[in-house]
């Protein structure tokens, strides 16, 4: 059961910007659209396109958003804790995130509090 604190309500707004960041960030990436943020943000480069880079990015968000309770998608809904909003956080930070992602990271984090 999830704590009704300031501190955790503060947390889904963020993880819900970030998901929300983070997919409209996949989208430009998978239209090639260049994105002015993406020079700020570091990230790892696997080789591969942007537009496989710019749809696991979706997928990602997709699953923020379904697991922050904000979409209805029931094969990418987890747990809505920290730990797992946390890693997806995480691993959309290594696909391109960039500000969505540490919106994401952030608000798993006060939602731990």
């Amino acid at each position: 059961m999830p704590k009704n604190t300031q501190a955790n309500k503060i947390g889904q707004l963020l993880v819900l910007l970030g998901g929300i960041i983070g997919l409209l960030f996949g989208i430009m990436d998978v239209l090639l659209i260049a994105n002015p943020l993406h020079a700020y943000f570091p990230t790892l480069e696997f080789g591969i396109g942007a537009v496989i880079v710019g749809a696991i990015l979706i997928i990602l968000s997709l699953a923020v958003l379904a697991t922050s309770g904000a979409v209805k998608i029931k094969f990418l809904t987890f747990d809505n804790n920290w730990i797992v909003l946390l890693i997806l956080g995480i691993l959309m930070y290594i696909f391109a995130g960039g500000i969505g992602a540490i919106l994401v990271i952030l608000g798993a984090i006060l939602m731990l509090l």
